[in-house]
């Protein structure tokens, strides 16, 4: 048998399947030269939520369901679906006031935490190390200092002298100005990125890092700090060269050496492209300002991307770097707190349609894959553009054609010719090996076979508007001897390396299955994926279509701050960071350890994280709370059919 194939037999469950060959699934079923049958699955123009691309969340687990399965904000039912959770913290939020070393307890309530949730319910983690906060930034977390301002107090000591034996942690603006640059500062910050980086990096679940550490909520300016001129915020204005700034790229590079990374583009300095040059993707903040004058969407991105190639005034040009997309991510975060800002006609930075159409294009041409959109309303009258736009960003793999051996004999080879294109404008920055596998009716797989292809080298066209290339893979597999004669489906998944687990969904209309075999229905009416019936998973509830959900119902009502939080009918209370959370009366009780082992529904996913195994829940701090009301979404998000039926083979 090859050595390329994953394969696991269980013939004895297999004796001579039939299946109805009609496949309503394909365009058509011919022959080519080689005596190979044709199939060509359809296209499908789905919205797919696959790794790694499309609108992230911020700060929270999901928004759009309306069940609040984490007892997080208010649902934001126009959100679209995600599979990328963005989280910051600060340097202060991670070590205690007087202890320079990191504090376990307060790494598994936070980091820990949102890496074993996203990884229970099939998402990804971007994750930005800061420390400076925003000047007038209010402080929620219990484990801060009210006076920080980004950095530990035992950090503050050493740095200016003040900070413990009741002195104030706070920053003057001098001393923030020219902390960066402090040798001292350096020093630590190496050993914080060290220590996080043996903690966290080669981490699944962990997509990327962000290049922070450096200015104003890690963004590289001094915003709030400098004089607030436009002119003076930056890095450069204030005194700062590569060179002085060069160890926090190389740190991060040293600390996550198999984790992504992402560095922010400044419109002035040259450490976006020092960054490129070493292998980091790029991002930039305020995606979709069109402000009067000077404007990013027309002077700064502009402006970045041309200094970042330019030989003449770049000490460290990149001049690769409108190419760096083909191997590293570029991501973007939006402008304003969202696009229901963008929409208000009274708003001064309103933006028209025709801004919006030009701001997603924009996007699309620099090749991007993430947009954090800080889980905001989105405005219905953009809800036909966020469909193009989210069907190009990032990767969006289809299969075209399939040329195959409809009939193989028992030890005999099954040859697989498949077409495929990337209609997206990025790869995939993970190798989600193509597995094609042969089921029963009764869903008993007897064969897995893994592809040569690398779907990391598909990549689309240079131009979103133009054809994608088509990748053309030949496979030939031996099937076993001992695989019972009979018809078999063939099901192809783009799998997790070394596991049968599909991850990414194709841009094709075809019946689905799960991990397991199991028939899988998409109810497009609600836009939640639900098992068919005869699957383990519970579907949903009657009229819970997102679209149809009203925030009138009298469950959520605006605070002082003007966000909305839970009503006052004695489901929640408010903690001591301002955040609402379950009431302790027994309705919804923390998930310890043992109430996870007595909890079979949820306990395999939970458990093969040891989400939160290790501790009880702290509800005073935790950033999202889990309890038997989760179950549902946690189980419909592991048994969602990924698995692409495309034909039939006889197998003589």
């Amino acid at each position: 048998m090859s050595s390329t194939l994953l394969s696991f037999l269980i013939a004895s469950s297999v004796i001579n399947p039939v299946i109805n060959s009609n496949n309503e699934d394909v365009v058509n079923n011919s022959y080519n030269e080689n005596n190979l049958t044709v199939v060509n699955p359809r296209s499908s123009d789905e919205i797919l939520t696959n790794p790694g691309i499309g609108f992230t969340e911020l700060q929270r687990v999901v928004s759009n369901d309306p069940d609040n399965p984490f007892y997080e904000d208010k649902p934001i039912i126009s959100y679209p679906n995600t599979s990328t959770l963005y989280y910051r913290w600060y340097w202060d939020q991670l070590t205690t006031a007087t202890d320079s070393h990191l504090n376990k307890a307060m790494l598994e309530e936070k980091i820990d935490s949102v890496l074993k949730i996203a990884a229970a319910v099939n998402k990804k983690v971007v994750i930005r190390f800061m420390a400076l906060r925003g000047k007038n930034d209010p402080i929620y977390d219990k484990d801060v200092n009210k006076d920080s301002s980004g950095i530990p107090c035992w950090l503050v000591q050493e740095l200016y002298g003040h900070g413990l034996n009741g002195g104030s942690c706070h920053l003057s603006d001098d001393e923030a100005i020219r902390m960066f640059k402090n040798p001292w500062f350096i020093h630590r910050m190496q050993q914080f990125l060290d220590a996080l980086g043996k903690r966290y990096d080669n981490n699944k679940t962990l997509l990327r890092i962000d290049m922070g550490m450096v200015g104003t909520w890690g963004e590289w300016n001094l915003s709030g700090y400098a004089p607030s001129t436009s002119q003076s915020v930056g890095l450069t204005d204030n005194g700062y060269t590569l060179h002085d700034l060069e160890p926090y790229i190389d740190e991060l590079s040293h600390a996550f050496p198999h984790t992504p990374k992402t560095m922010l583009g400044t419109n002035k300095g040259d450490f976006l492209s020092y960054a490129t040059l070493h292998g980091f993707g790029w991002r930039v903040d305020c995606l979709g300002d069109w402000s009067k004058g000077w404007s990013e969407m027309q002077n700064g991105y502009p402006g970045l991307i041309a200094h970042a190639s330019d030989t003449q005034t770049n000490t460290v040009p990149d001049i690769l770097f409108t190419q760096r997309w083909k191997k590293s991510a570029v991501d973007f975060e939006i402008c304003q707190d969202s696009l229901q800002d963008w929409s208000r006609t009274s708003n001064p930075l309103h933006l028209t349609y025709d801004q919006v159409q030009k701001t997603f294009n924009f996007a699309l041409e620099e090749h991007a894959s993430l947009i954090n959109a800080k889980s905001h309303p989105i405005p219905e009258q953009y809800q036909s553009l966020l469909k193009g736009f989210l069907n190009k960003l990032g990767y969006r793999y289809q299969l075209n054609q399939v040329d195959y051996s409809r009939e193989v004999p028992q030890g005999g080879t099954l040859t697989i010719n498949s077409q495929w294109q990337n209609l997206g404008v990025a790869p995939s920055y993970t190798n989600y090996p193509v597995t094609w596998r042969l089921r029963t009716t009764n869903g008993d797989i007897v064969a897995y076979y893994t592809s040569i292809a690398n779907i990391k080298n598909w990549l689309p066209a240079n131009h979103y508007e133009d054809q994608s290339p088509i990748y053309k893979i030949s496979d030939h597999f031996q099937l076993s001897p001992h695989i019972a004669k009979g018809q078999y489906f063939v099901d192809v998944g783009l799998v997790a390396k070394n596991t049968h687990m599909a991850k990414v969904l194709l841009a094709n209309d075809t019946k689905m299955t799960t991990d397991k075999g199991l028939p899988y229905i998409l109810n497009n009416n609600s836009d939640v994926d639900t098992p068919s019936k005869g699957s383990d998973v519970d579907t949903p509830n009657k009229g819970s279509d997102h679209h149809q959900y009203s925030d009138n119902s009298g469950q959520y009502v605006p605070d002082n701050r003007g966000q909305y939080v839970p009503d006052n009918r004695g489901q929640y209370v408010p903690d001591n960071r301002g955040q609402y959370i379950p009431m302790d009366n027994g309705q919804y009780a923390a998930i310890t350890s043992e109430k996870i082992k007595n909890n079979n529904d949820i306990a395999p996913y939970l458990d093969n994280y040891s989400l939160y195994s290790h501790q009880k829940m702290d509800k005073k701090s935790a950033l999202f709370y889990v309890s038997q009301h989760s179950d549902k979404y946690i189980k419909q998000q592991n048994n969602v059919g990924r698995w692409h039926e495309i034909t039939t083979i006889n197998v003589i």
